[in-house]
């Protein structure tokens, strides 16, 4: 007997503008005629100008028979009925989403959404989104291990969504004349997340543009813009079947695909919007082209701070290819990435993630190695939480030749040292460590920095970088302590196994390597999103 699940019965709704009766009617009506949907979801103005007909509705009693979604405002003088919310109802069984995030089912679909319009001020407001907090959007879907999304709910539409579109009938499609719900910053998220279909209101026309596909991944993207509720012109509702992309059968693509509309360049969206003191800073583009490892001559940064820049596969410890690699130390092997165990670890489970191939540091990782590495990041995360662990993850491209991210697990009591122990460590050597800010690049800010650099990546979200590059002028040169983080770690407020702070005072017997390497792999394998 088969367990497939059957996929699920979405309806996506334009805003009703305040109708709630008509719409509850309709839908109701649409119930009796098609059968129950799982799920109901309205993107646009959720409420009108007058809200007389909205109280009569929640006076009445009458419930909607599926739970219905809805965006947040979209303007100012909307945001009255989003305040002070009893577990998000707006009414019975009509529950607000949010101002942003990802609507996870029971059937494992992924729903993004982001609320209101686009703005460019540093303080939002209920109904707008801004540069910030679309970063913040975003870089939690990348921690939670969300590299695409099935569905992408907005109200306004992508800007440049209508280009490159090649169906004739949807060329005559009247442009969309409200440019003010047209947003540059959905454009950038779709560029990244990848939706399977994107859905959005405001404009009062109904478009479903010809799928495109997109550059950083395989995934088409159908983009389909809602006309005005009620309104018998434009097509107002839009019910399909879904399941998950990894449940769904692959089907032979016999309709018009286009390329994606976007700018090749992602940055092209945010460059309008982003805060004058972080431009010059970084480029928050996430598709940001990595080094290849093709020929290039060798950058010189004086003699504390020079490269091994002569290991290639054949002498590299941690190609999985070269005949010096350490076989019984590896406990999963992926496309891109693999997982080891540590020679001399700090504690049991302390870990590394390195590349299968020869990559020197994170801004020379191709875009495929760094979302495998966020997937891997997030399953190691739950099963550390599962045990009452945290993890610290950390890199030193300093005297390094292949990228390596260090993972050591802490007890959960001294997630709140860690950042101070940090910083004061660093302190106290005459170095900097300095926060990188929520939405900023780490390829580019390490790009930046000649590729000398440490990084460091804490339980409660932040992210630590110190600049190693060779100073110029009368500043004098400082050699950079190789064992700091370990040094940090094995401190007495944290870990306190002082003893352990270099690695080579801690070495094991190959026996006892692969027995601590053989019970993190059963003990992780539940978690483990590498399937050998």
């Amino acid at each position: 007997m088969s367990d497939t699940k059957k996929p699920s019965k979405i309806l996506i709704c334009c805003g009703i503008n305040g109708c709630i009766k008509s719409f509850v009617e309709h839908i109701e009506g649409l119930f009796v005629k098609k059968g129950t949907f799982d799920y109901v979801f309205c993107v646009g103005d959720f409420f009108g100008d007058c809200d007389k007909e909205w109280l009569e509705f929640k006076e009445s009693g009458n419930i909607v028979s599926v739970p219905v979604y809805v965006l947040g405002p979209n303007k100012k003088e909307h945001e009255k009925y989003f305040i002070n919310l009893q577990d998000q109802q707006l009414a019975p069984n009509i529950f607000y989403l949010g101002k942003d995030g990802v609507f996870k089912t029971s059937d494992g679909l992924k729903i993004g959404y982001i609320s209101g319009i686009e703005s460019n001020k540093a303080e939002n407001e209920i109904h707008t989104y801004n540069f910030d907090s679309i970063s913040h959007f975003k870089e939690s879907c990348v921690r939670n291990g969300i590299v695409s999304l099935d569905i992408l709910l907005t109200s306004p539409w992508p800007f440049d969504v209508r280009k490159k579109e090649r169906t004739p009938a949807n060329l005559k499609i009247k442009e969309p004349t409200k440019l003010y719900y047209e947003s540059h910053l959905l454009s950038w998220v779709a560029i990244d997340l990848t939706p399977r279909y994107h859905f959005s209101g405001l404009q009062g026309v109904f478009y479903q543009r010809s799928p495109y596909k997109n550059c950083n991944s395989n995934t088409v993207t159908r983009f389909i813009g809602l006309g005005d509720f009620n309104e018998q012109k434009y097509k107002w509702l839009y019910g399909f079947l879904l399941s998950p992309i990894e449940l769904a059968s692959a089907n032979k693509i016999n309709y018009t695909v286009t390329e994606s509309p976007y700018a090749d360049n992602p940055s092209h969206y945010i460059t309008h919007v982003l805060p004058s003191t972080k431009q010059y800073f970084y480029n928050t583009s996430t598709n940001i082209n990595y080094v290849d490892n093709g020929p290039s001559k060798k950058k010189k940064y004086g003699a504390v701070l020079k490269q091994s820049t002569d290991i290639n596969t054949n002498n590299c410890w941690f190609c999985l290819s070269s005949k010096n690699i350490t076989k019984h130390m590896v406990v999963s092997i992926g496309d891109n990435i693999y997982i080891a165990g540590n020679k001399g670890p700090l504690v049991k489970e302390h870990i590394l993630i390195a590349t299968v191939n020869h990559y020197k540091s994170f801004p020379n990782l191709p875009p495929e190695a760094e979302k495998e590495i966020n997937l891997i990041k997030s399953c190691l995360n739950q099963y550390f939480e599962s045990t009452g662990r945290l993890a610290v993850y950390f890199e030193r491209n300093i005297l390094s030749a292949h990228y390596q991210l260090q993972v050591v697990p802490v007890p959960k009591r001294m997630a709140d040292r860690l950042e101070n122990v940090f910083k004061n460590k660093f302190s106290e050597y005459n170095l900097s460590l300095v926060d990188i800010p929520p939405a900023a690049s780490l390829r580019q800010i390490a790009a930046n920095n000649y590729e000398n650099y440490f990084y460091a990546e804490l339980p409660n979200g932040k992210r630590l970088f110190h600049s190693a590059f060779k100073k110029t002028g009368s500043q004098q040169e400082q050699k950079f302590p190789l064992h700091i983080a370990r040094e940090i770690l094995a401190s007495p407020r944290l870990l306190n196994v002082e003893d352990r702070i270099d690695w080579k005072t801690c070495d094991q017997s190959k026996i006892e390597e692969e027995t601590d390497v053989n019970l993190f792999r059963m003990a992780f394998a539940p978690f483990n999103p590498i399937k050998d």
